[in-house]
């Protein structure tokens, strides 16, 4: 129970922008998670062996960190599309506030200010900016 608290805690004390220049996924654009798999065929196209990636998007990402999706049980090889209720949920879980107002640092196209989530997922996807990216604009306003 201490070690679950303990663990809590930590995930909630690291920065938004440190999980994203931290990540090690794959990442996709256009979809919140999907199973890419890749297989290596032999002589006569027998299967020697069968690689599962596991590519995100910026909000999958999230999902991941905060341990509300397992990489093997809830995803598909059809991906997994997650409503606002999940992601808000992964946010609060790390600790962030979902509803702090931002823009992209790339163009006016959300105005003056943005739900972060969206505002995170408009770059992801949008303008296909890195997680590496996204995160060191983050940390430049403090996230």
């Amino acid at each position: 129970m201490l070690v679950q608290i303990q663990k809590q805690l930590s995930e909630q004390q690291m920065k938004l922008s440190q999980i994203l220049k931290n990540a090690t996924e794959r990442q996709c654009f256009g979809q919140f998670m999907k199973i890419s798999e890749v297989i290596d065929a032999g002589e006569c196209h027998e299967i020697k062996s069968t690689k599962t990636t596991l590519e995100v998007c910026v909000n999958g990402l999230l999902m991941l960190e905060a341990d509300i999706a397992d990489k093997s049980s809830t995803l598909s090889m059809y991906g997994y599309v997650a409503d606002d209720a999940d992601i808000l949920k992964v946010y609060r879980r790390l600790g962030i506030d979902p509803y702090h107002r931002t823009k992209c640092y790339k163009c006016n196209m959300l105005g003056d200010s943005y739900h972060l989530y969206r505002v995170l997922e408009h770059m992801n996807d949008y303008h296909r900016a890195s997680f590496k990216e996204i995160g060191s604009y983050l940390e430049t306003i403090g996230l």
